[in-house]
């Protein structure tokens, strides 16, 4: 079984790898894409999960979730009672779930094959995302509509515009150089704010010719 799963992970890293190229190059020239496969060092997957804070009570939502390390480091080593990632790379999808099954908690982590654009993330208690800037501006008014208020959202280098950051990290990772041209790296926390009830227009009481107002009496 181990080995059938070893080699099945084996499989995905190479279709990936394959897959990492193609879109690493492709991405400034494609317009609609908004997250190129690159791959979130472990130790900025982990600074986001305790960013998040995320702990036992929290189901966690990867949208572009590549290889499935945010989900799996949410259950595994933060004991989120569960979580799922979405990409549309049905080879990183395999090799996430691969993975979880390899890791023991495949029943708590789960990848599937969407858009990100068009999947339910109303359970979420914690979202985490690492798109481009285009692709951030796309999704900002999903979350605010389908999260529910309190609910912690992690962005990775690239902010939402036009909602304001709860907290900001900061801090180099040398590995992501080698990919993205740059040692920094910048963690945003949102909170998805309770909505806003609009006020009632104040209509003062009629008042008949000659009467004056309680004001006055």
């Amino acid at each position: 079984m181990k080995r059938k799963l070893l080699l099945k992970l084996v499989a995905c890293v190479l279709g990936a790898t394959v897959q990492v190229a193609m879109f690493t190059a492709q991405a400034e020239d494609v317009p609609d894409m908004v997250a190129p496969y690159a791959t979130t060092p472990e130790s900025v997957v982990e600074q986001m999960l305790l960013l998040a804070r995320v702990g036992p009570d929290d189901f966690v939502v990867d949208l572009g979730s590549g290889d499935g390390r945010v989900v799996i480091a949410a259950v595994k080593k933060f004991n989120a009672r569960g979580g799922f990632g979405v990409d549309i790379d049905s080879s990183l999808v395999d090799y996430a779930n691969a993975k979880a099954q390899a890791e023991g908690v495949a029943d708590r982590a789960k990848f599937h094959l969407r858009d990100l654009f068009k999947t339910d993330i109303r359970e979420a208690s914690v979202v985490t995302v690492y798109l481009l800037p285009r692709g951030m501006n796309k999704l900002r008014s999903k979350l605010l509509a389908e999260l529910n208020p309190g609910t912690r959202v992690v962005a990775h280098d690239y902010q939402f515009q036009g909602w304001p950051v709860d907290r900001i990290m900061s801090f180099d990772v040398p590995e992501k150089n080698d990919y993205t041209g740059r040692r920094n790296t910048a963690l945003y926390l949102y909170i998805v704010p309770a909505p806003i009830v609009p006020a009632v227009p104040h209509r003062p009481a009629a008042v008949a010719p000659g009467e004056r107002g309680s004001a006055a009496d």
